[in-house]
């Protein structure tokens, strides 16, 4: 796109009031700031102070002798290859991620935890996309690149849903973000499978809205109001609103919420306005189908969009600039680009290696550089850029993104840098307050059978590189660098 044109920029600013100068003025300091900060060494960052919730194995919110001395008192011990583990297994002790508590816990505790006595942070909040769509034909249909450890299995299992629940809360994955189509077999399997867990009361859920499956479009989505994606898109928040309500309540526990209000991902937002001049009504359909779902629900969603550019982009375009304002924060889906992979590979996989994680760090912090000076329209805060911390990639047809264990952490650990910066220069005055109350880190998906960046433990699974913890080892991954996950 080339931006918008002086008669289209009247347009949005007759339908959209222009910022006020104290704010522009604010903007444009928060942007220069953004460029002229001093870049963090992430090759310099200590895991010990980046990363010491591991470290809190009582879950009291400090490190403690109290901490030392369940270590001291453990007995050696190995975690089964099964998806749901023993009994006996205390996941707390294995704070090193490496599915047995060994002799040399001490010694490595005492060498690598903060010192006693430490208040920690407040634990970033590690949100997997979770799907309901697995029945009968589904895998007769496409060709699955990820094989679940325990076999398939039924999204309507309640069981299977209760087991997903243990091992991510074991595995350090905090919250579910429900893939929500408008489909009557997908919304009943959430509501005899995911919803009926004997454990869903430890979760916390927001949704992930699929436009590209519920509009039935493929490529750029036209929302004027002459064209039919409006109308369908509209219904659709309120149709989430609805279920939302009366599936949990908006009282109810178990929901994800940011600044009070349910997360909701609009996957594929970037796709919204085929022409510059279609963006006002782009705008204009985001705040009425906001408006939708919380005359259904009762409160307004936190907004997340998918506007985030992908490696192959050279820079923020203008267009998301422009939808970005009408969102609390934006990500993207995965880091994935097949023109990146292709660039970088022989055609056929490349390796998640340091070489690959720089061109995303530099990718993230374009992503962060270019919405610096944008605030939501709802609430004139700084949107939040949330950089994507997904694993591998492998899709049939297209070439795969290979990560191991070790890859996967030196992913976590970069865009983890990478979010303590933004937050720290953007939302110092919000984090950790009841606006923000702590980082979101999104981990990719949890059960994407057709993508290989599933985290379930996985008897075969195309994108993981030299698997070594019997299809555990993404999770092992992230327990390793955010503990635990505590119960909602």
């Amino acid at each position: 796109m080339t931006g918008l044109t002086l008669a289209n920029e009247m347009t949005a600013r007759a339908e959209f009031p222009p910022i006020s100068r104290r704010r522009a003025i604010r903007d444009a300091a928060f942007a220069a700031l953004a460029l002229a900060a001093p870049r963090v060494s992430l090759a310099r960052t200590e895991r010990r102070t980046r990363f010491p919730w591991p470290f809190d194995i009582d879950g009291d919110g400090f490190v403690t002798a109290s901490d030392r001395q369940l270590l001291a008192a453990a007995t050696y011990m190995v975690r089964n290859n099964s998806a749901r583990a023993q009994s006996e297994w205390d996941a707390r002790l294995d704070f090193l991620g490496r599915g047995n508590v060994g002799a040399e816990r001490l010694a490595q505790f005492d060498r690598l935890a903060p010192a006693l006595g430490t208040r920690l942070p407040p634990r970033p909040i590690t949100a997997c996309w979770h799907y309901g769509w697995y029945g009968p034909g589904r895998r007769r249909r496409e060709t699955p690149t990820v094989r679940y450890i325990d076999g398939a299995y039924l999204s309507t299992n309640r069981r299977t849903e209760e087991t997903f629940n243990a091992v991510k809360e074991e595995f350090g994955i905090s919250a579910d973000i429900l893939s929500w189509i408008d489909n009557r077999s997908v919304l009943r399997a959430y509501g005899s499978g995911y919803l009926r867990a004997a454990n869903r009361d430890r979760r916390r859920f927001g949704l992930l809205y699929e436009s590209q499956i519920n509009l039935e479009v493929s490529g750029r989505v036209n929302l004027s109001r002459d064209k039919p994606y409006v109308g369908k898109l509209l219904k659709d928040f309120r149709r989430m609103g609805q279920w939302l309500a009366e599936s949990v309540g908006p009282d109810g526990p178990g929901l994800l919420r940011i600044d009070g209000r349910p997360l909701v991902y609009l996957y594929g937002s970037h796709t919204f306005g085929p022409r510059d001049r279609d963006l006002p009504a782009v705008g204009a359909a985001l705040i009425r189908a906001r408006e939708e779902f919380a005359e259904a629900f009762g409160a307004y969603p936190y907004l997340v969009g998918d506007e985030s550019i992908f490696p192959g982009d050279p820079e923020v375009a203008l267009n998301r600039r422009y939808r970005a304002r009408f969102f609390d924060a934006i990500t993207r889906y995965h880091h994935y680009d097949e023109r990146h992979v292709r660039a970088l590979g022989d055609g056929n996989a490349v390796r998640m290696d340091a070489a690959y994680r720089d061109r995303i760090v530099q990718l993230e912090r374009r992503n962060m550089e270019g919405f610096a000076n944008i605030s939501s329209r709802y609430t004139d805060e700084p949107v939040v850029v949330v950089p994507s911390s997904a694993a591998g990639f492998a899709k049939r047809g297209l070439p795969s993104l290979r990560a191991s264990r070790e890859d996967y952490v030196g992913l976590l650990e970069a865009m983890q840098a990478l979010t303590d910066e933004h937050l720290e220069l953007r939302h110092r005055e919000r984090l950790h307050t009841a606006r923000l109350a702590a980082p979101l880190v999104f981990v990719g998906s949890w059960n994407e059978e057709f993508e290989g960046h599933a985290l379930m433990p996985a008897a075969q699974n195309r994108a993981l590189a030299d698997r070594r913890q019997d299809g555990f080892d993404w999770l092992y991954a992230i327990k390793s660098r955010y503990g635990v996950a505590p119960a909602a």
